[in-house]
């Protein structure tokens, strides 16, 4: 089991570097968690880079649809926020970092599973407490 953040599952949609590793995941049979928050970031970050003009109109509804059907598929199991906010919160306190990131480091701390991010900011912030906090391979650190 591993907690995935936005920043990899992004890559399953988007050419960008890592995405070859983030595929591997889904390739995989691993079950894979992160906080509900995920469904609206990878959204998101599928838009700004239509809006930025990074990919085309069609390839952004394109991935969108792809995403919301891997969803429904139960790619992954989401984890209600809610259940995570006080834990991410003090997180966020601790490490000085925004809160959002936290969310995903409270679900891999609850679990008790490593977290995979493309945030290298992250990985390098979270390195000391939270050796679990793992920076997709192909990625370098800050």
């Amino acid at each position: 089991m591993t907690v995935v953040d936005a920043s990899v599952a992004v890559k399953w949609y988007l050419p960008e570097t890592g995405s070859s590793e983030a595929g591997s995941l889904l390739s995989s049979s691993e079950p894979l968690f992160a906080p509900l928050l995920i469904k609206i970031e990878v959204t998101a970050a599928i838009l700004r880079k239509y809006r930025n003009d990074e990919i085309t109109e069609k390839r952004a509804v394109a991935a969108c649809d792809e995403w919301l059907t891997a969803l429904a598929d139960d790619t992954i199991t989401l984890i209600p926020d809610e259940e995570l906010f006080p834990e991410a919160r003090l997180l966020a306190v601790e490490l000085r970092h925004a809160f959002q990131d936290c969310l995903y480091l409270a679900c891999a701390n609850r679990m008790k599973r490593p977290l995979l991010t493309a945030d290298a900011t992250f990985a390098k912030r979270t390195e000391k407490k939270f050796p679990g906090v793992k920076l997709l391979a192909g990625l370098k650190p800050n």
